[in-house]
């Protein structure tokens, strides 16, 4: 586990006063990164150093990941969807086949990494052998730059969609480019997926990347009644201007929980301006600036203030509830056949 992961007494007062009694029974966790020293031994200090995800959490195993659960979640089941990390310097074999040896636990199921240039026998051959319930691409397969100006189909090819539809399968997609989901390329590409691949069930993570509420804004403009055809994960979005609006406008059914372990296990809050954000922690990242020391003694986890975003949102809307924390992730991900439908 990580050493700056502390549960403070703060930490126990927010969770009993705005957590506890309001969390239900069970929940699924759809997007959380698990893997071993191993498989990101050859990740450069200079890569993490560029990359402030990477610098908060590049690791997590099984074990790790129960005991952040039980620590933050002590009255709650948690279910786990089992991602790779999504590097090229990530031995992505090794740790497709680590994620694999997790759904021995019943309550967790995996997604495959893949890169473009894996022939699609290999892909087919090693989701059905390690019993996957989904694929994971990632753009960094294609371009090792954040929100790179890449095509989807150039780190997840047309083939590999061909396959996942065959299978029937989830795909879980980071999208790129620093458009975002609104980006008109990235739109029309959906659509293309939407149209052209229709058993595939696709979920788009972190809203799109729709970190800045008129990103959302822009992109319900944009996909009109299309925006229900697909899926989103909530994973690290604090944004509560984004949680309402995605309330407001999208299907329920179609919102799934997830946090982005291992990266979002500090203490901090965020700003929003300018089409940005400023992650704000008392953590001593080689990032974090440190604007306003005087607040950080004050700062909880992270995933307790989106937690207390949505439930505020949410309100006693107990089906709504159900939906976003346990049902909408068992109906794409624990309700689908590990190792994928027969053709």
């Amino acid at each position: 586990m990580y050493d700056y992961f502390q549960k403070t007494p703060l930490d126990e007062t927010f969770y009993t006063r705005f957590l506890k009694d309001r969390l239900p029974a069970r929940l699924i966790d759809a997007h959380a990164h698990y893997d071993l020293p191993e498989h990101v031994k050859n990740v450069t200090a200079e890569a993490i150093a560029g990359d402030w995800a990477l610098e908060c959490g590049l690791l997590m195993s099984y074990e790790d990941a129960c005991a952040y659960y039980r620590t933050l979640l002590p009255d709650t089941g948690v279910y786990k969807v089992a991602l790779p990390w999504p590097l090229r310097d990530v031995d992505t074999h090794a740790n497709n086949a680590y994620v694999s040896r997790l759904t021995e636990h019943a309550e967790v199921r995996s997604l495959l990494t893949t890169r473009p240039e894996y022939d699609t026998a290999l892909v087919e051959r090693t989701f059905r052998n390690g019993r996957f319930s989904g694929f994971k691409p990632y753009p960094y397969m294609a371009s090792a730059t954040k929100g790179a100006e890449v095509s989807i189909f150039e780190f997840f090819t047309h083939e590999q969609f061909a396959l996942a539809n065959k299978l029937g399968a989830p795909v879980l997609m980071h999208l790129p480019r620093a458009g975002r989901l609104p980006a008109p390329e990235n739109v029309a590409e959906i659509r293309t997926i939407l149209d052209r691949y229709p058993n595939v069930k696709l979920v788009v993570a972190h809203f799109g990347r729709c970190f800045n509420i008129e990103y959302l804004e822009r992109a319900l403009e944009l996909f009109g009644e299309d925006i229900h055809r697909f899926c989103f994960d909530t994973a690290a979005v604090l944004n509560p201007a984004v949680h309402k609006l995605a309330l407001h406008e999208l299907d329920y059914r179609n919102i799934l929980f997830g946090t982005d372990f291992p990266i979002l296990l500090w203490h901090g809050r965020r700003e929003w301006k300018n089409g940005t954000y400023v992650n704000l922690c008392r953590e001593n990242f080689g990032w974090n600036k440190h604007y306003y020391p005087e607040d950080e003694p004050n700062y909880t986890f992270f995933v307790y203030e989106q937690l207390k975003n949505m439930l505020d949102l949410i309100g006693d809307d107990e089906e709504k509830k159900k939906a976003i924390f346990f049902e909408n992730a068992k109906r794409v991900y624990f309700d689908y056949p590990q190792g994928g439908q027969q053709a």
